[in-house]
């Protein structure tokens, strides 16, 4: 299971398993449950935020063939070639225990190699060097190379994980790291139950209760705030997401009460935790709509506006690893507001970027590439029937479509059927965005060989609304005789 730790308002995840041992007895047992697969280590690091990814890019995922349980394994295993050394030591060959030369990072060739009993050396040194001038202790060397400035991954980042708590937890002699420990690990088995199912209601009550009852504790405590904020205002929100499970209007006015807990605690924060109090207005508002018995996602321009934001965050702060996993969160919130050409124009950069820095394997290259698969879906219906289809290519010189389908709300792939449909029956989803090209206009001829997506339908008029691609283009509603579906995007600089 993963665990959030901080140091100095900074957090970082660690597998439990890796850390029992190091930990000190406390009231609230550590649980050996695990975290679902789809909750990536470094998805949950960050200093302006430590948001979970949101439960809509999950369900996106999930829809891929490609599994996310793989995610967390090596990003650059290799052996390492004839001649290569410790960069620490210098030695080559095996340490004196008998320890091989290790490297899992975003290191190529014969560089970035090391003795983990070098590295962990080096990372104790980096962190009491920052203590001792009075510095924020920089965790980052525990579990981030120095040389390709990109997060350890598989083994090593596992191996790292007991001297790095065993190191802070040294710092904090009364307990506390220990304490942060236990309540994030209450907090990512909230995440896993299930409120409809009456054990883990059960269990999840308790574990709440557990929670408000080590934040009473907890404040009683000097100088706690360093370390705690974070944690407190992410006890509110995982109990709100577990009471939001329950979908009963108690169960939601129970978690709408924790979410502005948490909001107010990201207040008292303040500076970049401003992204995280925004993020819970949003998720406020949405409650508020379920309470109203509103159907479909609110507050859409402003969900945006903050994801973009928290991009541009981790742009200004340079880590890769943050920088990828910001910018696949903006692609499927552009995705869920139908915004399909801009959320796969940036996933394929950051598919390109992730894979030339971390390789094929880094679970960041493979979470860009899942959700990649998913918004390149194209789906439609046929003229005068119900039901969608994901349209695969066109033939016979675009006169016929090749379709597949149809999808179910659970989709099964291999229960679905391919064939030929007439190209003209074939109307784009507006409930997907699917991208269009507009051509055979005649009183708007300049708008033909245009792309856009497709993000309203009018049933009034039979025509769709197409948001154009381009700066200061207007929407523009479109017959469907004169949209043409696009599978692949053309590069900009080929566009008038």
């Amino acid at each position: 299971m993963f665990l959030f730790i901080s140091v100095n308002s900074v957090f970082f995840c660690v597998r439990s398993s890796q850390v029992e041992g190091t930990l000190r007895s406390s009231p609230l047992s550590i649980r050996s449950s695990l975290i679902p697969s789809h909750f990536s280590a470094d998805l949950l690091i960050g200093e302006c935020s430590l948001s979970l990814l949101p439960i809509s890019t999950l369900d996106a995922i999930s829809m891929s063939s490609t599994s996310l349980s793989s995610s967390s394994s090596s990003a650059n295993v290799s052996p390492p070639p004839d001649g290569a050394s410790c960069w620490l030591c210098l030695e080559e060959g095996p340490d004196d225990s008998g320890a091989p030369l290790v490297r899992n990072c975003s290191c190529r060739g014969s560089s970035g190699f090391a003795h983990l009993s070098c590295i962990i050396e080096y990372a104790e040194n980096i962190a009491r060097q920052n203590i001792q001038h009075d510095e924020e202790t920089d965790s980052n060397a525990f579990f981030n190379c120095p040389n390709c400035k990109q997060d350890y991954q598989g083994d090593l980042r596992d191996d790292m994980t007991s001297p790095f708590v065993a190191f802070y937890d040294s710092l904090f002699p009364d307990g506390n790291l220990n304490k942060a420990l236990q309540m994030s690990d209450a907090m990512c088995r909230l995440l896993e139950l299930d409120a409809s199912i009456e054990t883990d209601r059960i269990e999840g009550e308790e574990l709440v209760t557990e929670l408000l009852a080590s934040i009473d504790e907890n404040e009683k405590i000097q100088d706690w705030d360093l370390l705690y904020g974070m944690i407190e205002a992410k006890s509110y929100f995982c109990s709100a997401r577990f009471y939001e499970g329950i979908s009963s209007d108690e169960g939601l006015k129970t978690a709408k009460s924790f979410l502005q807990k948490a909001r107010d605690k990201y207040s008292i924060l303040g500076g970049n935790h401003d992204l995280d109090r925004r993020e819970m207005e949003i998720e406020i508002g949405r409650i508020e709509s379920r309470l109203r018995g509103s159907i479909g996602r609110q507050g859409k321009a402003a969900e945006i506006k903050l994801f973009q934001d928290k991009y541009d965050c981790y742009v200004k702060d340079g880590n890769d690893v943050c920088i990828i996993d910001a910018g696949i969160d903006l692609a499927n919130v552009l995705h869920i507001a139908n915004r399909t050409i801009e959320a796969e124009r940036l996933l394929g950069k950051i598919v390109t970027t992730s894979h030339l820095l971390h390789g094929p394997e880094h679970r960041c290259t493979v979470a860009a590439v899942s959700l990649l698969k998913v918004i390149k879906q194209r789906w439609v219906s046929l003229e005068g029937e119900e039901g969608w289809y994901e349209a695969l290519r066109f033939e016979n010189d675009g006169g016929k479509c090749v379709l597949q389908g149809p999808i179910k709300e659970q989709r099964v792939v291999d229960e679905e059927q391919t064939f030929e449909a007439d190209s003209a029956q074939v109307r784009p989803c507006h409930i997907r965005g699917t991208p269009v090209e507009l051509y055979g206009l005649k009183k708007a001829d300049h708008l033909n060989g245009m792309i856009g997506d497709v993000r309203e339908y009018c049933d009034s008029t039979n025509r769709f609304v197409v948001h154009l691609e381009g700066k200061g283009l207007k929407p523009v509603k479109v017959k469907p005789a004169n949209l043409r579906v696009v599978f692949e995007l053309p590069d900009l600089e080929n566009l008038d």
